[in-house]
């Protein structure tokens, strides 16, 4: 493990896509006097953490990559968490920004010296100054755990899907799914083949659209390697297309009329089941949450060791979860595809800036930053992915 510099002029907290891809731009620019504080012992943040079964991005391969550094290798439309894992060690050994991390040290404090015009960090390896400190810190890297009564005392398996426990056989258990977002769609098509029982607990249906992922042909890998301008259009035009979906969002509701029969076909199509479809079919405008696309979800959800539940949960015990009908349904595993603290991200309470006062109290529940980069009384602090960004 690298020592830590008494000072450097700029550190850069996180060494995932946004860490890197400053870092990079950096030494294109001639900043060799720079750090990226890293908690892990490799990079990658989120795509690094998130192992389980099924882990996939949902933007697709061709826009998923440094514009400078597009990759005609991806073997997939879509592609899965190994890839892009490899992608980014890439990446950071190829633009040589490796050599600027530090591996292992946590970003714990900082603090704005006012006296000295620069911040003191404090991290799990030692402490040190800089004249810049930036949050590349993505709101996917911190785990959210479901606050419900009893959770703490569960005598089974509890984990996170962020924290996968690979060491642990689901095989013939009985598997509770807390949640049912974008992690959770993509695990329980791959582990519900082999538990004996899965209990599937939702609070709110998302909208889940047909997933166009394929393997990109032999031919296509080709022609991005040998025209990679090929390779540039594609992404041109899949980013418009995408960008299309801000016009339905902000200027006319009605464009989002296709893609939610598009929804409704998809639900029907999957699930013969009328009662399973009432549970599935969401009651709000598509976009309003996050826009889910899989074309295993929902025939997963309609095998028969496979349970729906919409029962909020009032209690876990130590081997059973309670919902509020009363109901108890023994469980072995539990698995909590529960999100991360985005909105009360804990780099807010770890930066203090020039009025002694940290970004969640300066906030107070309201998270707000100019252009989501720059936050007044914070000087030289920026955010690569703030509020609203």
């Amino acid at each position: 493990m690298k020592e830590l510099p008494e000072h450097a002029r700029i550190a850069i907290v996180g060494s995932g896509f946004a860490g890197l891809g400053l870092g990079i731009r950096l030494r294109q620019a001639g900043v060799e006097d720079f750090v990226l504080l890293e908690r892990a012992h490799e990079v990658g943040g989120t795509w690094r953490d998130n192992t389980y079964p099924g882990c996939q991005c949902d933007v697709p391969s061709s826009l998923y990559s440094f514009s400078f550094a597009p990759n005609p290798q991806w073997t997939r439309t879509f592609s899965h968490q190994p890839e892009i894992q490899d992608y980014l060690v890439e990446c950071a050994d190829r633009f040589g920004v490796r050599p600027h991390v530090r591996f292992g040290h946590e970003a714990l404090q900082a603090s704005w010296e006012a006296a000295d015009r620069r911040w003191r960090i404090e991290t799990s390896g030692g402490e040190m100054t800089a004249d810049v400190l930036v949050s590349a810190v993505g709101g996917l890297s911190e785990p959210r755990l479901p606050d419900i009564p009893g959770i703490e005392r569960f005598e089974g398996t509890l984990f996170h899907s962020a924290a996968w426990d690979h060491a642990h056989d689901l095989t013939d258990e009985r598997v509770a799914v807390i949640g049912t977002g974008a992690s959770s769609i993509q695990l329980i098509p791959r582990i519900q083949p082999h538990v004996g029982q899965m209990h599937v607990f939702q609070r709110t249906p998302a909208w889940v659209l047909p997933h166009s992922d394929r393997p990109v042909t032999a031919i296509e890998r080709g022609l991005f390697r040998r025209i990679p301008g090929a390779q540039r259009l594609v992404r041109a035009v899949v980013y418009a297309l995408r960008e299309l979906l801000v016009l339905g969002l902000t200027v006319d509701r009605r464009i989002m009329k296709l893609p939610e029969m598009t929804g409704r076909r998809h639900l029907r199509s999957q699930v013969a089941d009328p009662e399973l479809r009432r549970k599935l079919m969401p009651r709000f405008t598509l976009g309003c949450k996050r826009i889910l696309i899989s074309n295993e979800y929902y025939p997963a959800l309609t095998q028969p060791n496979v349970e729906v539940v919409t029962d909020a949960i009032s209690e876990v015990r130590e081997r059973s979860i309670v919902t509020a009908d009363g109901r108890e349904r023994p469980v072995d595993t539990i698995i909590c595809g529960t999100g991360f603290h985005v909105t009360d991200m804990p780099v807010a309470r770890r930066v203090r800036g020039r009025d002694g006062l940290t970004l969640d109290e300066v906030w107070q529940g309201s998270p707000q930053a100019y252009l989501g980069t720059t936050v007044a009384g914070f000087p030289n602090f920026f955010m690569l992915t703030g509020p609203n960004t």
